[in-house]
């Protein structure tokens, strides 16, 4: 009898197999790989997660269908299972309720499958779009400048400088199911590489580039002044929607953001008269 698509490592990637074992028929696991949820796991079931090649943490954490339910068992995730994945490699785990933390453990890898002769590929980015910019906080710096002791002003010049990294965020994807109770977030896990490619088609410099913003600040000082000078720093995010075609057919629109500068608020206080701070 042959294989099932479920069987089978994911063409570009492995496979993640992951079973719930145990008597108590109400609780499940919500099964989570590089810190998105990926699959919902119920008694008695498998969740099988394409992911990609390349090292990985995966972690259960408790989903109870009642509220309540929780106290009778305890509320402790799994520990974290790091993992690699080579071609078209599965990787099994089991899983098992406890009183305290949710038992997770590996088991011995079958031989991994022959490559298969036709596959679907990679997640491919259909088309990228643009939406609006935000703006992120990120704190202040404070310069202070005493003229109080000087009869005449004085004007200063202050270079007001900040190294940033051009870092790329993805978001849910507006679909919900990709299949059975694999959770589109998925998407995340098969489909970033692609969309970080199209991305730096897009933009002049590579995601994970670092830059360093620099302005000239010309400030003027009254006599027997002192002033405070407040840069409040922003990170600027681009914000998008990719379209993403799955290997198996579907279309799925996935909201990301990157950044593209910081930028700064400036504020002048006269602290005349005042201690520093």
């Amino acid at each position: 009898m042959g294989d099932s698509p479920k069987d089978k490592a994911h063409s570009s990637g492995g496979t993640v197999r992951i079973r719930r074992m145990g008597r108590y028929r109400l609780e499940s696991f919500f099964v989570w790989i590089d810190d998105v949820q990926v699959a919902r796991l119920r008694h008695d079931t498998e969740a099988t997660i394409p992911v990609p090649l390349g090292d990985h943490h995966i972690q259960l954490r408790y989903a109870p269908l009642f509220a309540g339910i929780s106290a009778l068992f305890g509320d402790k995730p799994s520990e974290i299972l790091r993992f690699h994945v080579e071609p078209h490699q599965v990787i099994r785990f089991e899983s098992q309720l406890s009183v305290g933390p949710i038992l997770l453990r590996r088991l011995d890898d079958p031989p991994a499958p022959a490559p298969p002769v036709s596959g679907d590929g990679d997640a491919r980015v259909l088309g990228v779009t643009e939406t609006k910019r935000i703006e992120e906080w990120l704190g202040e710096d404070v310069r202070l400048i005493d003229n109080s002791a000087s009869p005449a002003p004085v004007t200063r010049s202050l270079k007001a400088s900040r190294e940033w990294t051009r870092t790329l965020t993805l978001g849910e994807s507006h679909s919900q199911t990709v299949s059975g109770e694999v959770s589109a977030s998925l998407l995340w896990l098969s489909a970033k590489g692609s969309i970080e490619a199209e991305l730096q088609r897009t933009l002049t410099h590579s995601i994970g580039s670092t830059h360093l913003f620099e302005e000239e600040i010309s400030v003027t000082v009254p006599e027997r002044a002192a002033v405070r000078i407040v840069l409040g720093w922003k990170r600027i995010w681009q914000c998008g929607e990719a379209s993403v075609l799955l290997p198996e057919g579907s279309v799925h629109r996935v909201p990301y953001r990157v950044v593209v500068s910081v930028t700064f608020d400036q504020k002048i206080q006269d602290v005349t008269g005042h201690s520093e701070g």
